[in-house]
């Protein structure tokens, strides 16, 4: 991490692009999901590396490995129940698409998502300063090619300031982008502020991709940490809560959960377009199903979800979205598909449902100093 300390970079930097000669560490968010038959987790990594031709090679530490791909070297860290993480120093295109052959490779694998609302929120989790966002809103996406685009259809946008998180808050405040305020990606400093003290400047982005860089590897791995507590809590929830099924209290079998429902202000004029698009087994909702007209602007889907292989039943209108969540299909399924809807249809679409209020804020979160520990 000292190594890739570099000067602050130009307005001209592409996301996610490193200064040339120097690559920063980057730390990759992967939520697994055992197969059935219940294969360790050294099984699993192997059965997933080779095809790619990666070897895995297990440390002194049971729960650290060391993932070879020729002269590009990554460690999985999986101490942290079914949330991994995956570290490495490699050039980031070549790590990005490890990463992604990786979680491609089998549906027992997928990146932790995290949604628009909690990045926004995430300085004031952490303890840290934002010093840089970026947002990427496309509601092209779920457009007809014959539908002519709207103002503020599409928008991108990088912002280096001293004071990002207030004119994020203004941007909010005077509605320069109706529901189109999507953070893609937020970079912040953490650690302590005195002269020489430890700190790290990491960039978290929507697919749980982390590029670090400072002088404390220690530091970072804090902030990761409580990044993936929160998200794992976020998925717990919906797990616990919404999730259909029969469920056993003192010996009586009962039905359990209810379901999810989500208010929804659409900004796209076709919905039957959009309904199919989403559906369509493809990027970024990555759904399976046959969408049916069950009435008047009334659709239902029972789709599959690609990640884990399991079913979900959507019932879309103009005003609501209303998902049935089976017992044991993952919860990364909704915190994925409201960030979809975050991204290409409405920034503002059902974000209470992810424990924040819309304005990037998350109630009942205790702020914590700069260099206190988690």
């Amino acid at each position: 991490m000292v190594a890739a300390r570099t000067a602050w970079p130009g307005a001209g930097e592409e996301e996610g692009a490193e200064p040339q000669g120097r690559y920063s560490v980057k730390s990759y968010l992967i939520e697994a999901h055992h197969p059935p038959t219940d294969r360790s987790t050294p099984e699993l990594l192997r059965e997933v590396a080779a095809p790619l031709g990666a070897s895995v090679v297990e440390t002194d530490e049971p729960d650290l490995f060391s993932l070879q791909e020729g002269e590009i070297e990554f460690w999985c860290d999986t101490s942290f129940d079914r949330y991994w993480r995956l570290h490495t120093v490699a050039q980031v295109d070549r790590a990005d698409r490890f990463r992604d052959q990786l979680v491609g490779a089998t549906p027992y694998l997928d990146n932790v998502w995290l949604p628009p609302t909690y990045l926004e929120g995430l300085p004031s989790r952490t303890g840290g300063v934002m010093q840089t966002f970026s947002l990427s809103h496309d509601r092209r996406l779920l457009h007809d090619s014959r539908t002519e685009a709207a103002d503020f259809d599409s928008v991108s946008m990088r912002l280096w300031a001293s004071a990002a998180a207030t004119l994020l808050q203004k941007m909010r405040h005077y509605h320069l982008l109706p529901h189109g305020v999507s953070i893609r990606s937020v970079k912040l400093r953490s650690g302590a502020d005195e002269p020489d003290a430890d700190f790290c400047v990491a960039e978290y982005f929507h697919d749980g991709k982390v590029t670090v860089n400072g002088t404390s590897f220690d530091e970072h791995n804090r902030v990761l940490l409580g990044v993936l507590r929160d998200y794992g809590e976020m998925v717990a929830r919906f797990e616990r809560t919404y999730a259909i099924g029969w469920a056993e209290e003192d010996g009586c079998a009962h039905l359990a959960g209810q379901p999810i429902t989500i208010e929804m202000e659409w900004t796209v004029s076709d919905l039957e377009y959009a309904v199919r698009r989403m559906f369509s087994a493809t990027e970024p909702f990555r759904l399976w199903g046959l969408p049916q007209r069950v009435g008047p602007d009334h659709y239902r889907a029972r789709a599959v979800d690609l990640h884990v292989g399991r079913t979900l039943t959507f019932d879309i209108t103009r005003r609501h979205i209303i998902i049935r969540l089976p017992r044991g299909t993952c919860g990364n399924t909704i915190v994925r598909f409201l960030g979809s809807l975050h991204y290409h249809v409405n920034a503002d679409a059902g974000t209470t449902l992810l424990g924040g209020n819309g304005s990037g804020e998350t109630p009942g979160t205790p702020q914590r100093r700069p260099g206190t520990s988690v």
